[in-house]
């Protein structure tokens, strides 16, 4: 409640220094001497500061709260022509200034690299800067949508998208540290060229046992058969498959622990193992001794590329018709045809993010039982189709 002149003038002195709040910052300050003193506390570039007004009674509470408020505003005033006085920063200082900040959240090496490469986009070279040295606030969008058609007629339609994207979220940044007042971004999206999304080629779950005779016949080497199998068998993706590591595995209890920073959801993935996968794991460890399940032929600290996989099939007659990937969607189709599992469960062992990402983070084991039962039921099928692949010849 707002001070009064019979309050400041009854306030007494006691064995220390005391404040009386009147409006907000101001205060009369009462000595033990008896003196009284009006004080204005603010902040001022984020530090606390404070300035003596005058002396009660010779300043009263009116004349006290007017000075008050004419110091404010001498003070906004001044501020703001210093902001319009100062430069604002380059599209490059606060679009790394926004990485930097944002880094820590991602935890993931591998989209920190995919960052870094849309903002390079946006920077241009040396020779021929784009945004790089644009003050953030003079950026308008047809600036913008010249640096995305140049990717587009590249034909990297997918590119363009991350870099507009990432580009918005750099001027987000922007507009929430008071570089400038606006998107350009925002209204970009419907200018980008668009493509029809095709799925990735995949064998109905009748032409499986065909594959398997015709990748059987096919001559590989033990580590990419071994991943074929293992891909099919397990549901993941074959990334997630080949830079695997044998610490993540416990074989004892059937279970495969898939670590955050490889997970395309950033979210860590449990995965049970069937009888048939604990089998080529086992046979996978007497190839090598590489922490690494799948190693590098030529460089062994790193993994082997799925590119060797791929190849394998398309050798084996299945090119454009089966990719790695296509694993997944078998297994998928199988699982949701068969109408004897939730879809639920279905999607979290394809580690599909739940809506519900916090909750999905915190349970990696989540639908654990069904999911195991679910696995098992697979290896059965799989089985199937390697009994009937034994009464076929290859292609």
């Amino acid at each position: 409640m707002p001070l009064t002149d019979i309050q400041c003038k009854n306030a007494q002195p006691k064995d220390k220094q005391y404040k009386l709040k009147d409006s907000i910052g101001l205060s009369l300050l009462v000595h033990p001497n008896g003196s009284k003193y009006w004080i204005w506390q603010f902040q001022d570039d984020g530090r606390n500061r404070s300035k003596s007004l005058g002396s009660y009674p010779d300043m009263g509470v009116k004349a006290a709260r007017i000075k008050m408020a004419r110091l404010k505003m001498e003070m906004m005033y001044a501020a703001t022509v210093v902001a319009e006085v100062r430069p604002a920063p380059s599209f490059f200082e606060v679009a790394e200034e926004w990485l930097a900040r944002t880094y820590e959240v991602w935890k993931s090496e591998k989209h920190f690299k995919n960052v870094r490469a849309s903002l390079d986009e946006l920077y241009g070279s040396t020779e021929k800067p784009v945004l790089r040295d644009r003050p953030i606030d003079q950026i308008s969008a047809p600036e913008v949508l010249a640096v995305i058609r140049k990717i587009e007629q590249r034909g990297s339609l997918e590119v363009s998208k991350r870099t507009l994207s990432r580009c918005g979220m750099v001027m987000k940044y922007a507009i929430a540290c008071g570089h400038r007042t606006d998107n350009p971004c925002r209204d970009l999206s419907p200018a980008l060229q668009t493509r029809k999304v095709e799925n990735l080629p995949a064998l109905d779950a009748t032409d499986m046992p065909q594959f398997i005779a015709d990748i059987s016949a096919y001559p590989c080497n033990d580590q990419v058969w071994h991943a074929i199998w293992l891909v099919m068998l397990s549901g993941v993706r074959i990334s997630e498959l080949l830079e695997a590591r044998w610490g993540e595995f416990d074989l004892e209890q059937r279970l495969w622990d898939i670590p955050a920073e490889r997970m395309k959801n950033g979210l860590p993935h449990r995965v049970p193992l069937c009888a048939m996968a604990i089998e080529h794991l086992q046979q996978l460890r007497l190839v090598h001794r590489s922490d690494l399940l799948f190693p590098h032929r030529s460089i062994p600290t790193k993994s082997m590329t799925s590119a060797s996989v791929l190849m394998t099939i398309k050798r084996a007659g299945y090119g454009g018709r089966m990719t790695t990937h296509g694993f997944r969607s078998v297994f998928s189709t199988a699982a949701n045809e068969s109408r004897l599992w939730h879809e639920d469960v279905i999607e979290r062992q394809l580690a599909h993010v739940p809506k519900n990402r916090i909750r999905g983070a915190y349970n990696r084991a989540a639908y654990w039982e069904d999911r195991v039962a679910l696995m098992d039921w697979y290896e059965g099928l799989v089985k199937q189709w390697l009994e009937q692949s034994k009464l076929l010849k290859p292609i």
